[in-house]
């Protein structure tokens, strides 16, 4: 064969295909005025209310990758609307309520590392998030409303990213993880499966003193 080639080669390595992070930052926001009507003649008191976040995206159509001259090589302007759903769940007296709501818009206007590249690849721009309620507080009798008011400080982290799907090489080959167990049927499941299996118990018969003590006086 020319060069000495006949097609084989060793090959002590693997390769993946992933998503890669090019870039990512973090970006905070508070809100300190969150107001969520709760059901009319509900005693807050009695209730146990928890809110509870989505992860948030990008609102369709905001998203604008802008070039710029005053930006370092490989970097852009990144534009875009952060949005955060939530769900405020009430549990009251036995009955369950659920109130969605969302978050005021986050308008971000950052710079990012986008370097340019063939047509054919694909950046992708994506949010993480983790949001919670710094503090809280129920009137029942704000502004005249006859419902009372809950009012929410909230504070949200937020990593926008820049991810492109790459091919990563890995200097050692890996044994492929097997599925590590057959998929039980829940047809398949009794409560009767631990009890066959169970020990006969130590206390099925009364426990018998180890003192006898003498009748009469």
């Amino acid at each position: 064969m020319p060069n000495g080639y006949n097609g084989l080669y060793e090959r002590d390595f693997d390769c993946i295909l992933v998503d890669k992070v090019f870039d990512s930052c973090l970006k905070k926001a508070c809100f300190d005025d969150i107001r969520i009507e709760l059901p009319a003649g509900l005693d807050p008191q009695s209730c146990d209310i928890e809110v509870c976040f989505e992860n948030g995206c990008i609102m369709p159509g905001s998203l604008k990758i802008l070039d710029s001259t005053i930006l370092p090589e490989g970097c852009k302007r990144v534009k875009m609307v952060v949005l955060i759903n939530y769900i405020v769940e009430i549990n009251c007296n036995g009955r369950c309520y659920e109130i969605p709501g969302t978050l005021p818009e986050i308008p971000l206007d950052i710079v990012m590392y986008h370097p340019d590249t063939r047509p054919e690849f694909k950046f992708d721009i994506i949010v993480e998030t983790r949001s919670e309620v710094l503090d809280q507080l129920i009137e029942e009798d704000y502004g005249g409303c006859e419902s009372p008011v809950l009012t929410l400080v909230v504070g949200t982290f937020i990593i926008p990213k820049v991810i492109g799907k790459v091919q990563l090489k890995l200097d050692q080959q890996f044994p492929y993880c097997v599925p590590p167990r057959e998929c039980k049927d829940f047809a398949d499941v009794s409560a009767c499966d631990d009890f066959e299996s169970a020990e006969f118990p130590d206390d099925f018969y009364p426990e018998q003193s180890h003192y006898i003590y003498p009748c009469g006086n």
